[in-house]
């Protein structure tokens, strides 16, 4: 009797592309790993860790555009912590970079019966990954996981194309509960230092500026204020600040600022001085506002000592909390079955002192 022949194995040793677009598959200090490069740009997303974005290199200058904590991605199969936070252990595994904030915002909280600590549990969670698209021309890598906590899978695909510094994100949430749910969804990318220093400018379209009744220590702006951005009133009587551009080293300072009305869902960070600059677009639909959150040399005590320069620009449906945004009606929620789809862009570039509008492609004005 003859046999069908078996299936061929994929082969163990392909042959490895060092040109054009490319896709490395790595393990970094106990994380599997996928780096995304071209010839303008590469990004490594720690796959073991939320499926963070822990490096954005511009290559043709060799800046890097996001901050990393003191401790960076370190292995946790050893990892002890001597008591547990009420709050969650979020900050200990951070290590800087882009991460999603799903289920929840920064602002631990109860929801439905569950616990939620700092941003959720999708960036403290190992995703899986596939790799659908790798030639020279272009790459596309597609993450997914499932939350514990919350009934959600949630996708990711992330592609290159040519030798475009423009990163598409292509993401899709869906409920797998059987009854209707609520989630705050954002995106929180940090940067820092050489990309962001005293003197680099955040660009934003038209919208309005809030500070909460409370601030933090050493916060800049006067607490319990509405304006048209980027002018507020500095805390102390001190007049107005521009909160456009980065403050001298010493600032000393902590400061969360709430930006609503978007007149477009983009920003660019610009830094004149290195003239390089990293554009984000999205959807207003699904990410109608944005918090801005600097620490500028402050943050006395516990988890920052006064240590990090740091900016965030962080899309999102709201802030701070799952449990605040589903009393507003602000949170976002799925039927059993259904999904939400949405799409940003990020881009890296070079030589746009001054940037007026964000389009499709990176397309900069």
């Amino acid at each position: 009797m003859r046999h069908a022949p078996a299936l061929m194995a994929p082969l163990a040793f392909d042959q490895e592309r060092n040109f054009g677009c490319r896709i490395r598959e790595f393990v970094y200090r106990g994380h599997r790993c996928v780096s995304l490069e071209n010839a303008r740009v590469r990004l490594v997303i720690a796959a073991d860790k939320g499926a963070d974005i822990i490096e954005c290199l511009y290559k043709p200058l060799d800046v890097e555009c996001l901050w990393r904590s003191r401790h960076g991605l370190r292995p946790d199969q050893h990892l002890r912590f001597s008591s547990p936070l009420s709050g969650g252990h979020f900050r200990e595994y951070f290590p800087g970079g882009w991460y999603e904030m799903l289920p929840n915002g920064p602002q631990p909280c109860s929801h439905r019966g569950a616990e939620y600590g700092h941003h959720g549990e999708a960036t403290l969670l190992p995703w899986d990954y596939r790799i659908e698209r790798d030639d020279a021309d272009g790459i596309r890598v597609v993450f997914r996981t499932r939350l514990v906590r919350l009934p959600l899978l949630v996708e990711r695909a992330m592609s290159l194309q040519g030798d475009s510094g423009t990163i598409r994100i292509d993401e899709r949430v869906t409920s797998e509960a059987g009854q209707r749910i609520e989630f705050l969804w954002g995106h929180h990318p940090t940067f820092g230092w050489p990309l962001v220093e005293p003197g680099t400018r955040i660009h934003l379209p038209a919208c309005t500026a809030s500070v909460g009744a409370a601030v933090p220590a050493g916060a800049r702006v006067a607490a319990g204020q509405r304006k048209a951005w980027p002018r507020l009133e500095a805390a102390a009587g001190g007049g107005e600040l521009d909160l456009s551009v980065m403050p001298d080293a010493g600032a000393g300072s902590h400061d969360f600022i709430r930006l609503d009305e978007l007149a477009g869902g983009w920003f660019a960070i610009v830094n004149p001085m290195r003239r390089v600059g990293f554009a984000l677009r999205w959807d207003t639909a699904v990410f109608p506002m944005l918090g801005m959150w600097q620490v500028w040399g402050g943050g006395p005590d516990y988890p920052w000592y006064g240590t990090p320069h740091l900016l965030a620009l962080e899309p999102a449906c709201d802030l701070p909390s799952l449990a605040a945004a589903s009393e507003r009606g602000t949170a976002l929620a799925l039927d059993a079955g259904q999904s939400l789809e949405t799409t940003l862009e990020a881009t890296v570039f070079e030589g746009a002192p001054e940037v007026t509008w964000v389009g499709p492609g990176g397309e900069l004005r």
